[in-house]
């Protein structure tokens, strides 16, 4: 079944990490397996392009000598590139470390992996914390309610496809890129036909769930230029399946909602705000004093943007897109 949920201030920050607590704790219902939140903020990344947060999984209560090896692997392959290792720390079973690297992020990501680093995102304004339990379990070991931020997305899990694990909860970094994020509800059709056409162009995949395609999708699109709406309204024709999702980039937030509309998605558009939740319950966990708001259900094939600077953009699918090169 799975929840989703998302918030954006617009023109300015605010309490992301604590909305997005509340509207995931709101929907904790809806799947108890996993949860996580994305949240973008332009103090994760302190000193702007020139410092890069890298979030890694470790084990539960990692001794010093695995964090040394994960840090003395990754100062290896920065010296090859000239970055370096500006600072690190743990929290629960993720290790932030900040790194200052002008170099590609897909070949960092991709190498890596090859020495069994499991990256959970990578990111200038982005990080994600996402483990097994309930929203509430998350920030007791994450403290992921204090971080301010200008948006941000989050998930309450129940797996239907894929096995229960850390890596297998939501939201999905788009694996090699930077800054870019999902939580889905729903199923994908044509999963596997989309994912070997990725591949053919050079993609990896860490997991077989169609939620980190979704991921892929969007940031191999926006890596050519298209506009995030665009590209949402592509997705439309190019996703088979049932399917609502959220994604979130620097600067904007949207959303798609599949042809059936079978999987739930509400929102209240307010002067100062845009909040997302998969049920209305969601929506009240975090504004009690909805009754003056107008909750909006959007209509099948629908797909909308909102940015930090106050735009947004709704449109209704009517039209053939061009669709996947």
């Amino acid at each position: 079944m799975c929840g989703i949920a998302g918030v954006l201030y617009k023109k300015g920050s605010g309490p992301v990490g604590e909305d997005l607590k509340r509207l995931v704790y709101g929907i904790r219902h809806r799947g108890r397996d996993s949860s996580g939140v994305a949240i973008f903020s332009s103090n994760n990344g302190a000193g702007g392009n020139e410092r890069l947060l890298i979030h890694v999984r470790v084990g539960s209560n990692p001794s010093p000598q695995e964090i040394d090896a994960v840090l003395s692997t990754l100062e290896g392959l920065l010296e090859e590139e000239g970055g370096e290792i500006l600072d690190h720390r743990v929290a629960g079973t993720i290790l932030g470390i900040g790194v200052q690297y002008s170099g590609s992020v897909r070949k960092l990501c991709y190498r890596l992996d090859r020495y069994k680093v499991q990256t959970i995102s990578i990111g200038y304004e982005l990080v994600i914390y996402k483990d097994l339990g309930t929203a509430d379990r998350l920030d007791v070991v994450y403290h992921y309610s204090r971080v301010e931020g200008t948006h941000g997305i989050g998930h309450a899990r129940l797996a239907t496809e894929s096995m229960v694990s850390p890596d297998r909860a939501h939201p999905f970094w788009a694996y090699g890129f930077a800054d870019i994020a999902i939580v889905h509800n729903g199923q994908l059709t044509n999963y596997w036909k989309l994912r070997r056409h990725f591949e053919r162009k050079g993609y990896r995949f860490r997991t077989d769930n169609d939620s980190e395609l979704i991921a892929i999708y969007n940031a191999h699109y926006l890596e050519k230029g298209m506009k995030l709406q665009d590209v949402l309204e592509q997705s439309l024709l190019d996703l088979d399946g049932t399917y609502t999702f959220l994604v979130a980039t620097p600067g904007e937030l949207g959303f798609v909602r599949d042809k059936l509309a079978a999987k739930p998605l509400v929102y209240v558009d307010t002067a100062d705000r845009v909040v997302l939740a998969s049920e209305e319950i969601g929506l009240r966990a975090l504004l009690p004093d909805m009754e003056s708001m107008t909750v909006e259900e959007p209509l099948p094939r629908t797909a909308a943007t909102w940015s930090i600077d106050g735009g947004r953009q709704l449109s209704r699918l009517t039209y053939r897109a061009v669709g996947m090169e």
